[in-house]
């Protein structure tokens, strides 16, 4: 015997003998409460009550036929409801499904054996789907989004209270209306463009439009009802602020890429060529001068580093949402910085390991290892500077591990270190390189971390993913 959910079903049937053979069975052997009527008047008092799930009605019955007894509850109640009928009796059938009945059954198959199971199961699925179809209408009544079902021509077929509130009315009185009534006409003629896409298509359309200085974006589900006038269920989302706030970034992009030039291509070449004239007067200055003209050079250097920093930083900035991997050799780059750094500080040792890698990242990676590098000569003062650089392989990433003998990082700073501005109180740098060193491996989907080495120093190490042609 399977015991359904202990459902309240009303068996309605001028037959006693029919109605109390549905009821028992239905009781006795799938665990429902049941309720047989024999006249439909007492049935459309017992469903006035609220207290019933599914309604089972006989159709011809000689005080109201069953599609008389639904007519009678259906404007006051919300009851799934079951038809049935007599074999053959199509036109009852088609007459029923139009009305808005859930189900229909056949009398005959009903009187046929272990038949009952399968009217219980009709009960079970009619209940179901009622009670998805309620908490569906209470989610559409309380959406923030403006919902509504709109036919082909225009006319508002059902709303939700947020579109009514948006309108400054009531959902009853925004059913029956045209959208042009409500919206300019190229508003509403597009929406009704759009939704002859979707019944077309057969699939959603989104899309977003304009009113004044308000825009929207909306997504249009064709609907299946039943019936032969097609419509669609519009919901709309009010994004003005979303399209400020893109408007807004995308003028303050272009500031800051102003800026960006600025400071990247005017200031540095000026500090350039004051750091060049700057070389040339050390040959032709007074000894006691000299070291005036070398301060003077090493801080147009540091401006001119300072000033290429900024520029690294604005184009991560302007890559983060979409950050395009590519394969870059990591021997190469490591080299490349390498090579300029000796050419700046020729009394720095700095002994590399042979890299040979390719990892995902960007031409920016540069910038990774230069950062590191400067940081470790500017934090040391040893006045011996000693730089190793090694690599080490796992199965997916390369660890690069830049190694010095300055004072170390204490362990509370060891995460500290990459904040922005983050900088030690005699710290000559600008508190921006590591934070970029960060950010821009965060891009590249690696790590970043501090570790320590014997008998002093830090080291910086650097996980990088390594490139699969197979998968990039």
């Amino acid at each position: 015997m399977v015991r359904h959910e202990s459902l309240s079903i009303l068996v309605v049937d001028d037959s006693e003998f029919f109605a109390t053979l549905v009821a028992e069975t239905l009781s006795e052997e799938h665990g429902m409460a049941t309720t047989a009527v024999t006249d439909p008047r007492e049935a459309v008092s017992i469903a006035a009550e609220g207290t019933v799930d599914c309604i089972v009605s006989d159709y011809q019955m000689p005080k109201l036929t069953g599609l008389e007894l639904y007519d009678s509850i259906v404007d006051t109640t919300d009851i799934p409801f079951i038809l049935i009928t007599s074999e053959g009796d199509e036109t009852v059938a088609s007459r029923a499904i139009r009305k808005g009945v859930d189900e229909y059954i056949l009398k005959q198959d009903i009187n046929e054996a272990d038949a009952l199971k399968l009217l219980a199961n009709r009960i079970d699925n009619v209940v179901d789907r009622h009670r998805t179809q309620q908490k569906y209408e209470c989610l559409v009544a309380n959406a923030p989004d403006e919902i509504s079902q709109v036919r082909l021509d225009g006319t508002i077929l059902a709303a939700n209270e947020t579109m009514a509130r948006a309108f400054n009315t009531t959902t009853d009185e925004l059913v029956g209306q045209e959208l042009s009534s409500i919206l300019p006409e190229d508003v509403a003629e597009n929406r009704r463009t759009q939704g002859q896409r979707a019944i077309t298509a057969g699939s959603v359309v989104t899309f977003q439009d304009s009113i004044g200085l308000r825009h929207f974006h909306n997504i249009v589900v064709p609907l299946e009802t039943g019936s032969e006038e097609n419509s669609v269920q519009i919901v709309t989302r009010e994004i003005t602020l979303q399209k400020h706030n893109e408007e807004e970034l995308r003028r303050k992009k272009e500031e800051l890429t102003f800026i960006n030039r600025i400071v990247s291509h005017d200031i540095k070449n000026d500090v350039n060529v004051i750091s060049g004239w700057a070389g040339v007067l050390t040959d032709h200055t007074d000894p006691t001068a000299i070291e005036m003209v070398e301060r003077i050079k090493n801080t147009s250097d540091h401006i001119a580093e300072l000033a290429q920093i900024a520029k690294d930083f604005v184009d991560s900035i302007e890559g983060t949402t979409d950050v395009d991997l590519e394969a870059i050799d990591l021997g190469d780059t490591v080299d490349t910085e390498v090579s300029k750094l000796r050419s700046k500080h020729d009394t720095v040792s700095i002994t590399v390991d042979d890299i040979d890698a390719v990892v995902r990242a960007n031409e920016l990676l540069s910038s990774v290892i230069a950062n590191v590098l400067t940081n470790a000569i500017r934090h040391n003062d040893t006045g011996n500077t000693e730089i190793e650089i090694t690599a080490d392989r796992t199965a997916t990433a390369i660890v690069v591990r830049i190694a010095d003998n300055g004072p170390g990082v204490p362990d509370s700073e060891k995460e500290a270190v990459f904040e922005k501005g983050r900088k030690g109180a005699d710290s000559p740098g600008s508190g921006i390189g590591l934070y970029l060193v960060s950010k821009l491996v965060d891009q590249y989907n690696g790590r970043i971390w501090v570790e320590d080495t014997e008998p002093i120093g830090a080291v910086f190490a650097v996980e990088l993913q390594r490139y699969d042609p197979d998968i990039d």
